[in-house]
């Protein structure tokens, strides 16, 4: 044996004698909590991500702007596994249109949980360090009327953030799988507005730069969650269907639970990626 091994093992003799056989445990417990919190297999080792020239222009185009458009988002195929997904659903919750804890209704909403298309977006702009803050689903049937101008969060909002750089950092994304025209209910943004220090008036008034967000199936809308929108009203005859993740920092609060059995499942079987998204690391 050499000396190096000798010295571990007298170590660990004196250790097992001093702390007995429950302080071992104990120890070992902390050290994987440790290891999971500061350089496990979950937590990303770099903040940013090396962004090539097209990407950091459609970062630079959100950062403006607040919203972004992803073109080929989701598949033929999977637009329409998310829609027989979801109408069963609408179905189960007697036609409620707003469904929550989307994750939890059906295994073909999982592959939106990190969707590489859009998750590459999302760590590109919030950094590698991303927590899914809720799922949920609307269906817009003929004759909703307008939505209130609104932001997805309480916080007050500066442009400059705080010295220190602290933003509300909260970015939804909607996958339609209706073609939304004008007639059927898009939402609706009003550009630049998620840095401005005061909340949008409460009502559907229709304001000088407002942009309706005309997409079809397959793109996804990301928006600032402090990005002035609402929901126009449908005024055709068809529904309008989105499936909406909404991602923030991982060191920020979750809307959701993120406690019942297929996310529980998916968060302790998954990829890292998937566990931090689902909140592996539940305090710190």
């Amino acid at each position: 044996m050499s000396s190096f091994n000798r010295d571990v093992t007298l170590g660990f003799f004196n250790l097992t004698k001093n702390v007995g056989k429950h302080g071992l445990q104990r120890i070992a417990r902390q050290l994987r909590r440790n290891s999971l919190m500061s350089e496990g297999p979950v937590v990303p080792p770099n903040l940013n991500i090396e962004l090539d020239h097209e990407l950091q222009q459609e970062v630079n185009f959100f950062l403006k702007w607040g919203y972004l458009i992803v073109n080929d988002a989701a598949t033929p195929e999977q637009i329409e596994d998310l829609r027989n997904a979801l109408d069963e659903s609408y179905e189960r919750h007697e036609k409620n249109q707003f469904i929550g804890e989307l994750l939890e209704e059906d295994d073909r909403f999982a592959f939106l949980l990190d969707n590489p298309p859009v998750m590459k977006r999302m760590e590109a702009i919030l950094g590698t360090c991303v927590q899914l803050h809720s799922a949920t689903a609307r269906i817009t049937e003929p004759g909703t009327p307008d939505q209130n101008w609104h932001r997805d969060g309480p916080w007050p909002v500066d442009p400059f953030g705080t010295p220190y750089g602290s933003l509300p950092a909260q970015i939804n994304c909607g996958y339609y799988l209706d073609e939304v025209t004008d007639e059927a209910g898009p939402t609706v943004v009003q550009p630049g507005s998620h840095r401005v220090p005061f909340r949008p008036p409460p009502s559907p008034i229709q304001l000088p730069d407002e942009k309706r967000v005309l997409v079809s199936p397959g793109q996804a809308v990301m928006f600032d969650g402090w990005t002035w929108h609402r929901g126009a009203a449908n005024t055709s005859t068809q529904r309008r269907r989105v499936c909406l993740m909404c991602y923030q920092n991982a060191w920020m609060k979750s809307r959701e639970p993120f406690n019942g059995p297929r996310v529980t499942k998916l968060r302790e079987e998954g990829t890292p990626k998937q566990k931090l998204l689902l909140g592996a690391i539940p305090k710190w």
